[in-house]
């Protein structure tokens, strides 16, 4: 591997640490940001509204984008965009313009996000693919903490996004140095060949099923995470600390598993593990649901994201092959915006059922969701199967 690539990729490491930093921000900073803009507590939903159609926005089109725009120009526009949309969350003091700075946020992360999805999943093995969502995670985990940091102190929220803010900055700096780097990197040897236009790529029939599955897998995998802590608390009596442990676990499990999973990509096929995986994932759904004792919940929920972990990076990774190079930039920005979408409709979904079925319907839902994953997953693959993937 040469020392460019290898650069590259801890470029994408860290970029990904920034896309999720962020996102960890908001929950912490909002008690009090909220006070400062002089709006509602409940006026987060329109700020994640905005932030959601910037998202969509961007990710959906990044397969024209890139078409039109080298990829290190885009990555580093984007993370100047976000740089300056969190500076706009810190100092603006309008609500407008922090309705027009979220979008601008969501916009700067879907473009990163879905070009750096696609350009992995062109020159990079799913091992490493595995490992760069693993950053995410980190991101995320990182961005409340850095809120608190400035919290405790009473240094005001607006030092946590500054800081935020100067990551992204510096990280677009390291973009426009290296813009020479992102271009003839993909290891595979065929003639480049012109990127399809966007109904070309939403005309086949691959594309829509690959949609399905990542608005089912991202909308489960949310779910899950945002309902454990009332299901156990509510239904099942298990202590407030108890269960926001068990929900920590969960979310650990996730990124703890994109970590183990890249390891194991690199002897066993894609294929495979997936296989294993999505029957993991229904097992531990199982087992959550049926709630026989406490350990075994315990376990179900473990297995629960760990065995999903996989699932996003991986499928990603084998665009290129299941629908072809011609369309793997439209496809993965439609896949990431249809995560999104599914990850924003599904836990309000499992929310409704309440009313009619009880707090204990979810985690049913959570097992018919994991059946689907895996019934599609094992469609996909019989129609559009691909050559065994290691790294």
């Amino acid at each position: 591997m040469s020392n460019h690539k290898s650069f590259l990729i801890l470029i994408c490491f860290v970029a990904f640490i920034s896309l999720g930093l962020p996102d960890g921000l908001i929950g912490v900073a909002w008690p009090s940001l909220r006070v400062d803009y002089g709006v509602s507590l409940d006026s987060l939903g329109l700020l994640l509204i905005c932030f959601t159609a910037g998202y969509l926005f961007a990710s959906f089109n990044t397969g024209y984008i890139m078409s039109k725009m080298q990829l290190g120009t885009l990555l580093a526009v984007s993370c100047m965009v976000t740089g300056v949309s969190l500076f706009g969350y810190a100092y603006s003091g309008i609500w407008v313009v922090l309705l027009a700075m979220a979008f601008l946020l969501g916009a700067g992360g879907g473009a990163i996000d879905a070009s750096i999805n696609t350009f992995a999943a062109s020159n990079f093995s799913t091992s490493v693919v595995n490992w760069l969502h693993a950053f995410y995670g980190i991101g995320a985990t990182l961005g409340p903490v850095i809120m608190s940091f400035y919290l405790m102190r009473n240094s005001g929220w607006s030092l946590g996004y500054t800081t935020v803010a100067i990551v992204q900055l510096t990280l677009a700096l390291i973009f426009f140095l290296t813009l020479k780097w992102w271009r003839g990197t993909s290891n595979k040897e065929e003639e480049v060949v012109a990127p399809a236009k966007p109904r070309e790529t939403l005309s086949l029939t691959s594309t829509w099923l690959s949609i399905l599955l990542f608005f089912v897998y991202t909308g489960t995998e949310i779910s899950i995470g945002q309902w454990i802590f009332t299901i156990l608390t509510k239904s099942r009596m298990i202590p407030d600390a108890t269960a926001g442990f068990w929900t920590s676990v969960y979310w650990g499990s996730l990124t703890a598993g994109r970590i183990v999973f890249g390891f194991i990509m690199v002897r066993f096929s894609v294929h495979k593990v997936l296989t294993t995986c999505f029957f993991g994932a229904i097992v531990g759904a199982l087992l959550f649901a049926l709630n026989p004792t406490e350990p075994i919940v315990l376990g179900g929920i473990i297995m629960m994201g760990f065995f999903v972990a996989p699932v996003f990076p991986s499928l990603i990774a084998m665009t290129p092959d299941r629908i072809g190079d011609r369309h793997a930039g439209n496809a993965v920005g439609y896949q990431v915006s249809s995560a999104m979408i599914g990850g924003a409709l599904l836990p309000g979904f499992a929310g409704l059922m309440i009313d009619y079925f009880g707090i204990e319907v979810i985690s049913k839902i959570h097992v018919f969701e994991a059946v689907i994953m895996c019934i599609l997953y094992l469609t996909i693959s019989r129609l559009y199967p691909i050559s065994e993937k290691r790294v």
